[in-house]
């Protein structure tokens, strides 16, 4: 259920070519240590949360790994990828992923009314449909050299 629910981009960056030079943005090395430890945490995060068992539980739920994948993907975007590949980030990474947590959140909103109006129906519609389909470009990432990233934006299981 974890998976299912897990809207997330949730929680990447791609790493790029590029020199270690400020004029040329972080290494590919230390841009994919950066980002491979944000992953990891909100990885360790997300697999920490209690699968929620009643209605009552699945708000709280929602608005928690929703609370992660905004601070990772904040976190991630805070990060200074290599300048000749921070396009390509932006259009198979970032941008999708940013994408999806708005998603993300409006779901969460909408989870919590139904939550807060005791509309069971409501809650069983949205549990059958949850935006969870990858936004991020897994197999651009791969190449990159992504693990925990890649872990982390695949929420189609």
């Amino acid at each position: 259920m974890k998976r299912v629910l897990l809207v997330l981009p949730l929680i990447v960056c791609a790493a790029c070519s590029g020199g270690s030079s400020s004029s040329s943005g972080a290494s590919k090395a230390d841009y994919l240590q950066k980002a491979e430890a944000i992953c990891t945490k909100a990885n360790a995060d997300q697999k920490a949360l209690k699968t929620p068992t009643s209605a009552a539980q699945l708000s709280p739920y929602v608005d928690a790994v929703v609370q992660i994948a905004d601070t990772s993907t904040t976190a991630l975007a805070a990060l200074t990828p290599p300048k000749a590949d921070a396009a390509a980030l932006r259009s198979h990474v970032l941008g999708p992923l940013t994408a999806q947590l708005a998603k993300a959140k409006t779901y969460a909103t909408e989870v919590r009314k139904a939550s807060d109006a005791h509309d069971q129906l409501g809650l069983a519609k949205l549990l059958s449909d949850p935006p969870n389909k990858t936004a991020a470009d897994l197999d651009w990432m791969r190449k990159y050299g992504f693990q925990q990233c890649v872990d982390a934006a695949d929420t189609s299981s």
